[in-house]
């Protein structure tokens, strides 16, 4: 064999050794599945590592074969079997850089795997542990002191699972990390779902034991604190009756002992509800409570009756002689001090009445404040004619209380000159409010008329900018028919008020009125929102060619490209004022209008995947003048992902409370503010863009033609590829 022979022959074995190689190496590269299947390529990488030192062989066969062949050629000759070299060099390079990747990759995962597990493990075994201790039910305790110490031990077990939880957001984050990259089904959502699901019920359960805790230690606490102030308030009243009993007053000793006395006997007397509420709180506490402390409570509670009973005695002993002598004399007394008390209150109230109404309030509300205010002032009539009587037999018993009686007359007109005024100020408001509600109907009568009008015209499939402004008219009948709506609503709620002012036949006219223009409004506003579903239908055909033609753009015609390109821009324009008119319609009340809202966003996104479709497509086409046109294709990128970005917070919005939602836009401030919010943060995004695409023009001027990072420089690949440079890294 010759030595040409020799060479080609080591060069094609090295070579097809290199290829099969790289062909193992892209069947193990691979770090999808679970971990056994992870650990076999690993183990395969180990082998193909293995045989690196045979690939060395290989290549210093075809070095010595090539440096014993250059010695007797000519320059032609040589220039080949160096470019043959260099290829095989370059080959093997590429092989050992696969080899180190591919096995450094697949081995990263696997510690990260077996990190995760054991981190999984000892959160399993803090789970055990603390179920193990609240599992158990709690205990009767003896008294108040070993019931705040077992609600302290339960607040530290919660306190430790709530901690808890940062580890648990860690776990899952790792489990959601090596699903992303594993897709394996143990670590997937759902899995992720009963490691969280498992805290938040251990995290219920002890929230529960501690909210039973607290309430039980609250309420022998409550019950502690009223037996020491009733058994304070013991000791202080028979302080109090000893020192009346000794009272030493010259002028008038009876009178005073028999007042004190009497007010004594009062006050124990209204203590005895006190008395009794303490033993129904005694018997709940008794339930939380051991045996032992039960019988301590039930002992404590018969001492402090036994020693009411003997106070409550010695009051009413003591009393009676001196009940009978000023017996008139203090039911005089009595009965001028409760008529005086009665006139007071009686002026406070009517001094209290909001007879002017604030001026920022609305027409209904003062309304509704009027009507109150009248009805509170018609049920005290009977009472003020008792108060009359009253002060009829006062007078006939009593010849020196001028200034009481005064008093009574006073209030007496007062309550008549605001009982006029009362009801003067309700029948002028009962007008304007009948004003209002006529306005009202004129105005329903014109936007229903219009609205008719509006369904009557037929549908124009040809002319686009009629159609478009057709579909704009009903976006404003469908807010003006939320208007009225809102104006509708506050009128029923007064329906219920009509007959405290209006005859039954007015008040049965004004709700028919009502519930004839509401069955109206609805029956409209549907077919405004059939009418508005047809007409969006008709520029959805727009779509539809754009996807046909983006089917014969794959022949590679510039032209078509270009036309392709231009369309898929007109399309990305209308479908976002499409998004933009749903986000900047008000924020939907009813059921019907929310699913309206939900199924245009709904339309939307599924026109994103085909969009998404062309949009690689044109991506992957080659266009003449590359420069100007994937300039263009980098500012269509732009607008497409903010598209989605826009469309998707849409749809999560969509799914959120009606509260959530108002807030979202007050503290944004409209859609308006929010493009302009966007707009302002994508700027340098954009700067950003153009400046790597100045710097993919200009690496291919400084590399060699066939150098990696021309290949893989941005505008030519939005595909993550290998760069490296330098020794293996192991």
């Amino acid at each position: 064999m010759s030595p040409e022979e020799e060479f080609g022959s080591c060069l094609e074995n090295a070579e097809s050794w290199m290829r099969m190689i790289q062909e193992r190496l892209e069947a193990t590269d691979n770090v999808q599945g679970p971990k056994a299947a992870l650990e076999n390529r690993l183990r395969e990488t180990e082998v193909i590592l293995a045989e690196e030192p045979e690939g060395h062989l290989r290549l210093d066969r075809v070095l010595l074969k090539a440096e014993s062949l250059l010695r007797d050629k000519n320059d032609d000759e040589k220039h080949e079997i160096h470019a043959a070299v260099k290829h095989i060099k370059t080959l093997w390079e590429d092989t050992q850089i696969n080899m180190v990747h591919c096995h450094s990759r697949i081995e990263w995962i696997l510690l990260h795997w077996s990190e995760y597990l054991k981190a999984r493990e000892d959160y399993f075994l803090w789970l055990m542990t603390m179920k193990q201790r609240l599992e158990p039910d709690l205990e009767l305790q003896l008294g108040l002191k070993e019931k705040k110490l077992q609600l302290s031990h339960h607040t530290i077990l919660l306190s430790n699972i709530l901690n808890q939880a940062a580890l648990l957001e860690r776990l899952i984050q790792e489990s959601g990390s090596l699903f992303a990259k594993t897709e394996d089904e143990t670590v997937n959502e759902a899995a992720q779902q009963i490691l969280k699901a498992d805290h938040e019920a251990l995290e219920i359960k002890a929230k529960e034991k501690v909210k039973i805790l607290e309430a039980i230690v609250q309420e022998h606490q409550e019950y502690a604190d009223m037996q020491e102030e009733f058994q304070n308030w013991l000791h202080c009243m028979k302080e109090k009756i000893n020192k009346c009993n000794t009272c030493t007053d010259k002028k008038n000793p009876m009178e005073r002992s028999f007042r004190e006395l009497k007010e004594l006997s009062d006050e124990v007397s209204r203590k005895k509800g006190e008395l009794d509420n303490l033993q129904v709180q005694a018997t709940t506490v008794i339930l939380s409570t051991s045996p032992l402390g039960a019988e301590h409570i039930t002992k404590d509670l018969e001492t402090l009756r036994a020693n009411w009973n003997n106070l409550k005695l010695s009051c009413q002993q003591d009393q009676v002689p001196l009940e009978i002598g000023f017996h008139s004399v203090l039911e005089s007394k009595s009965r001028a001090e409760q008529l005086e008390r009665e006139v007071a209150e009686l002026a406070d109230w009517l001094q209290s009445l909001d007879l002017q109404p604030p001026d920022d309030d609305t027409m209904e509300t003062a309304w509704c404040k009027c009507l109150l205010t009248r009805s509170s002032i018609l049920a005290e009539e009977p009472r003020m004619e008792e108060l009359q009587l009253k002060l009829k037999e006062f007078c006939r018993s009593s010849q020196n209380e001028e200034e009481l009686s005064n008093k009574v007359l006073s209030v007496i007109r007062e309550y008549k000159r605001v009982k006029g005024q009362i009801v003067k100020r309700c029948s002028q408001l009962g007008a304007r409010l009948r004003c209002d509600f006529q306005e009202f109907l004129r105005e329903f009568q014109q936007w229903r008329n219009s609205t008719i009008n509006l369904l009557h015209l037929p549908l124009d499939t040809e002319d686009g900018a009629l159609t478009r402004t057709y579909l704009q008219n009903i976006e404003d009948h469908l807010g003006h028919s939320n208007q009225l709506k809102i104006r509708l609503d506050r009128f029923q709620g007064l329906e219920g008020m009509l007959g405290s002012v209006y005859s039954e036949e007015q008040t049965a006219m004004f709700v028919s009125e009502l519930r004839e223009a509401v069955q109206q409004r609805i029956f409209l506003t549907d077919g405004l929102l059939q009418r508005r579903r047809e007409l969006q239908t008709l520029p959805d055909l727009n779509f539809s060619s754009i996807f046909s033609e983006g089917n014969w753009m794959n022949g590679g015609d510039p032209s078509a490209c270009k036309l392709l390109l231009k369309k898929f821009e007109e399309w990305l324009k209308t479908e976002d004022r499409k998004l933009m008119s749903i986000l900047a319609a008000k924020h939907p009340r009813s059921s019907r209008e929310r699913k309206n809202r939900k199924q245009g966003l709904k339309v939307l996104q599924s026109r994103v995947p085909q969009g998404q479709k062309i949009f690689e497509e044109l991506f992957s086409a080659e266009f003449p003048g590359a420069n100007e046109e994937e300039k263009q294709l980098e500012d269509l990128r732009y607008r497409w992902m903010l598209y989605k970005s826009k469309l998707k917070e849409a749809q999560e919005l969509s799914v959120q409370g009606s509260n959530e939602v108002v807030e979202f836009r007050k503290t944004s401030g409209g859609i308006c503010h929010y493009l302009s919010r966007a707009c302002c943060a994508a700027l340098p995004l954009q700067l950003l863009l153009l400046l790597l695409l100045l710097l993919t023009f200009l690496l291919p001027l400084i590399e060699e033609q066939d150098s990696c990072s021309v290949v893989n420089n941005f505008a030519r690949s939005f595909y993550l590829t290998l760069r490296y440079q330098g020794p293996p890294p192991t």
